[in-house]
């Protein structure tokens, strides 16, 4: 029997065995998105196995590729490495950089995303598994206006109050505005019109949740903000310009038929007003304009290479001395940008915009429905990183870093109006 022969059983063995480890680590991925909008148990499970085949899957050439293929690799690279080599200047402890840098291992996971999402059918099979998951919250949010639900985080029932189910409301807001933009990308390439009309549905009570059932302010904002990206994609200038207008007058309805938006406004403003006659930092708003003022001198005394991990931590500490103030204001400034400045200097928030970037150019890339897609979840990460921590709030950064890569998986070929479908 010839040595080809021979070796011929090892092959296949092997060949079996890096695909099991390949379709676990895929699965791991689909199964991440579920878990996004609903588990955060189900969310590190799903890292864990990913992880494990993604390590024994083998395919490093075709890994490599797509690694090198997409533009997303380098800033990213760059801004984990940066990081690192921040810890020789930091000040914080053991304890404190190592929590910083397992909450910024989501960047490199990132990557790994890239190499699993490669394919369109897998990218598709992610999409449907977080809107699965976001079904889910739906339903269930819309049900505990009537009834109990034994896995919802909140109680309570009826309107004017939050009903915020697997997440914190400022977390469900952001996945449902994600959704809203996914159920939006999908009733543009509905070619049947009852399925077409059955995802506008879906939007309509999407947006519902987020302006008159959730008590937190970040989700309405950013779902005007994502509806207003989305509708500057439109080509024809009539149908751009009037729907503009009619999602104005949309949001004017909705604003004064909410409750929770008229009260959250309202109380945003006198929060404000606290703060700026009074110095008052017990309110969400005062909290935010002062730690957002006191990052800014932090990031006055280092600019340059910034504080190193846990550097906000430090120096926050001996800002806010009450226990109570410290637990909200001395973790992270509720703003992405400020804080990589205080932490990393100048360099880190650079290399995060030219994360934010990438997302920019594969908008300029993507054509009809795709580039609604990517213009509206680009609008929502923005805008969140005044005012919050979306690669920081656990919640946060699992959506972020999930839907990124999973969006900037599809750059290699060129969109084009007929490969809509084939590139979500």
């Amino acid at each position: 029997m010839s040595e080809a022969a021979l070796a011929m059983p090892a092959r296949g063995w092997l060949d079996r065995t890096t695909g099991f480890f390949d379709g676990m680590a895929r699965w791991s991925a689909v199964g991440l998105l579920i878990g996004v909008p609903t588990s955060i148990a189900l969310v590190n499970i799903s890292i864990l196995f990913l992880l494990i085949g993604w390590f024994c899957s083998g395919r490093w050439p075709s890994k490599w590729d797509a690694l090198r293929a997409s533009p997303l690799t380098l800033p990213v690279v760059l801004l984990s490495l940066w990081m690192l080599l921040g810890i020789a200047w930091s000040d914080a402890d053991r304890k404190v950089i190592g929590s910083h840098l397992y909450v910024y291992s989501k960047l490199p996971l990132m990557l790994i995303l890239l190499t699993v999402f490669d394919q369109a059918r897998w990218r598709q099979r992610a999409w449907w598994a977080f809107a699965i998951g976001c079904l889910i919250t739906l339903g269930s949010t819309y049900a505990s206006i009537w009834v109990h639900i034994p896995w919802a985080d909140s109680h309570q029932r009826g309107f004017g109050v939050s009903h915020h189910i697997f997440n914190d409301y400022i977390a469900q807001g952001l996945a449902m505005s994600v959704f809203v933009a996914w159920a939006v990308h999908q009733a543009v390439l509905a070619r049947q019109p009852a399925l077409r009309w059955g995802w506008v549905v879906i939007v309509a009570l999407g947006v519902f949740s987020i302006t008159h059932l959730l008590a937190g302010r970040t989700g309405q904002v950013t779902v005007m903000a994502m509806g207003m990206a989305m509708i500057m994609t439109i080509e024809s200038a009539r149908v751009r310009w009037a729907s503009v207008l009619l999602l104005v007058a949309g949001a004017v309805v909705l604003a004064f038929s909410s409750p929770q938006i008229i009260a959250r406004v309202t109380q945003a403003i006198a929060e404000a007003q606290q703060y700026d006659s009074a110095g008052v930092v017990s309110t969400s708003i005062g909290a935010r304009l002062d730690m957002w003022r006191n990052a800014w001198g932090m990031f006055l005394d280092s600019p340059w290479i910034g504080h190193g991990p846990g550097g906000y931590r430090v120096l926050s500490t001996a800002i806010y001395s009450i226990g109570a103030q410290c637990s909200v204001s001395c973790i992270h400034p509720h703003n992405q940008y400020l804080f990589f400045l205080v932490d990393h200097g100048l360099p880190g928030l650079l290399m995060y915009l030219w994360v934010l970037a990438c997302l920019a150019a594969l908008v300029v890339r993507s054509h009809g429905a795709q580039r609604a897609l990517v213009t509206g979840f680009l609008a929502v990460l923005f805008v969140d990183g005044f005012i919050n921590g979306p690669f920081w709030v656990t919640t946060e950064r699992h959506l972020f870093a999930t839907v990124l890569p999973l969006l900037m998986a599809a750059w290699p070929p060129r969109a084009s109006p007929t490969s809509d479908a084939d590139t979500t």
